[in-house]
């Protein structure tokens, strides 16, 4: 019997706090699912950022998606899920920081550690893009996506491998 009274008042608690998560912002069209693959060379390419920029001009709500191991954006506005009705130019950028040239000592509690620490930290390391520049500008993109109500799906290849530091 106690257990059915905690569980309802744990319901109660979630109905009347908002459970939901959080509030949605005034003036947020309606939304529709939308998943965009991204491919390199015939294969998924992980961890791409991919933008939504309206052609008709500048969106007040960020609309965006990080590639998963398969490729995969699930593309969100302003935190929630879905994009807005509309023709939007798609930009996708890849980036990240060289590696650095000494290996990380398992123990974290080790003077070696410390040593490795102080070295990574005024090693110089680099900022590297990976995918070709023209597909991270709304000038020059060859791709667009259009909205509609229902599910939208769409792959599109950003070309060759690139590795082009920008710092």
């Amino acid at each position: 019997m106690q257990i059915r009274i905690f569980i309802v008042t744990v319901l109660a608690v979630c109905v009347f706090a908002g459970c939901g998560g959080p509030p949605r912002p005034a003036g947020l069209p309606p939304l529709f699912p939308c998943d965009i693959t991204i491919i390199q060379e015939g294969q998924p390419l992980e961890g791409a950022l991919v933008r939504l920029i309206p052609e008709s001009g500048v969106s007040e709500w960020a609309i965006s998606g990080k590639t998963n191991a398969n490729g995969v954006a699930i593309i969100s506005t302003a935190l929630f899920r879905g994009a807005p009705e509309g023709t939007f130019k798609v930009l996708v950028s890849k980036t990240d920081v060289t590696p650095s040239q000494h290996t990380e000592p398992e123990d974290i509690n080790s003077p070696e550690w410390e040593r490795w620490n102080a070295l990574v930290v005024t090693e110089r390391r680099h900022t590297v893009m990976f995918v070709k520049p023209e597909y991270d500008q709304v000038r020059t993109t060859p791709h667009s996506i259009t909205i509609t109500k229902g599910r939208n799906q769409q792959t599109f290849d950003v070309g060759e491998p690139v590795a082009i530091r920008i710092d």
